[in-house]
């Protein structure tokens, strides 16, 4: 590791040495050490060694993108040899730069203001001071793919954005249902004078008779309890969104000060409000506890999380999850869908929004939409109001006998 460091004098780069001492702190850790390994990350290594390309983000950015170039910057910033940035935010940046490159002349100018005055904007204010994922740093590269190929679409059958008329969004959007993420592009593009008064029909499937019963979300309970050939974190995150109705991507960014294991019971803070964790659940959150206090760090972990993933002080990703519960037959977002749907049907929207973590104005339209006994009760958050309610939320699951 040192020949890496090495600043052609047989010393490392002084400007390298925290990341030296970083390494060191790990303790050589395999999969450290395996990324690090991996070109082009020893050539950049050695050219910022020695001078010949600079210690910065932007040197990175001239690079090809890839998981080991991401996962290369988040240990510079870790080491603290780079500064802190929102990684897939500027990710996005960098991805729509590179596509606007490619692009027609006309195509790259609009797409590209759409981007910087609409989309980027409307992503930083919905992040509130937390980083942008992966799924949706995924989900808006997509989404600027798609508007580009609408765009040369329309180029194709003779029209622009500023003459298409609506048979034409329409069949567009119908030869591939993906396709309705060019709404937020289209309604811009109206709003702003661009184009003329057309939109994108956008296509919901409600579901309403899928979800599961109680019956069944009992059994997948009682399943996933006993089946110790699921990884631990897998298992956690599907008895949370079975038992909770906690989206998988609040799950995996849990931390440990979430936990409160006292002399009474265990508690979870999912949104406002503690939740009580019935004995058996709350037997595997500990022995999550355990494994990570008796598993040597990869990476100093400063955010506490619960399921920490391989990125450099990063949490486990969703999709990581998802494939591994897949594998077991396990369809974790329907089964939070239909938790929050049997939660809405009995319990208040304030009290389902305190508790689960759902907006208020969401949790009220899932209590219309199920029809509950609570459809009618104010949207409003009322705490002494949820406090009254939370016996009734908290009744243990047929799967959680004592």
């Amino acid at each position: 590791m040192s020949a890496l460091l090495d600043d052609g004098t047989g010393n490392v780069a002084e400007s390298l040495r925290p990341l030296h001492s970083y390494l060191l702190a790990v303790g050589g850790s395999d999969t450290v050490l395996k990324w690090i390994r991996r070109e082009p990350v020893p050539s950049i290594l050695r050219a910022m060694a020695t001078g010949t390309a600079a210690l910065s983000h932007q040197t990175l950015d001239a690079l090809a993108p890839s998981t080991k170039l991401r996962y290369f910057r988040r240990t510079l910033m870790s080491a603290g040899v780079l500064p802190e940035i929102d990684v897939f935010l500027h990710d996005l940046e960098t991805y729509g730069t590179r596509l606007f490159a490619t692009l027609p002349a006309a195509h790259s100018a609009l797409l590209g203001r759409f981007f910087r005055w609409r989309m980027l904007p409307l992503i930083r204010r919905s992040l509130q001071g937390r980083t942008l994922t992966s799924p949706m740093f995924s989900a808006r590269r997509a989404q600027l793919r798609y508007i580009s190929e609408f765009l040369q679409w329309l180029d194709t059958h003779g029209m622009t954005i500023e003459t298409v008329d609506q048979p034409a969004i329409d069949r567009f959007v119908s030869a591939d249902r993906v396709r309705q993420q060019i709404g937020p592009f289209v309604t811009w593009a109206v709003q702003e004078r661009i184009a003329p008064k057309v939109a994108v029909t956008t296509i919901r499937s409600r579901g309403a008779g899928s979800h599961l019963s109680d019956p069944d979300l009992a059994e997948i309970t009682a399943r996933v309890l006993a089946d110790e050939t699921i990884p631990l974190p897998t298992r956690l995150i599907t008895l949370f969104a079975v038992v909770f109705a906690q989206p998988v991507e609040a799950s995996i960014a849990l931390t440990r000060n979430q936990v409160v294991d006292g002399s009474a019971a265990m508690t979870m803070t999912f949104a406002r409000t503690p939740i009580p964790v019935p004995d058996r659940l709350a037997a595997l959150v500990r022995a999550q506890l355990r494994e990570l206090d008796a598993r040597p760090s990869r990476h100093p972990d400063t955010h506490g999380w619960l399921f920490p993933g391989t990125m450099p002080n990063q949490h486990v990703t969703a999709a990581s999850i998802e494939l591994v519960a897949s594998r077991h037959g396990l369809a974790l977002r329907h089964f939070r869908s239909s938790r929050l749907q049997h939660f809405a049907h009995t319990v208040p929207a304030s009290v389902l929004a305190d508790v689960v973590g759902v907006t208020a104005d969401t949790a009220y339209r899932r209590s219309v939409d199920a029809g509950g006994a609570w459809r009618d009760y104010p949207p409003l958050r009322d705490i002494e109001e949820s406090q009254r309610s939370l016996q009734k939320f908290h009744s243990p699951e047929p799967g959680f006998r004592r």
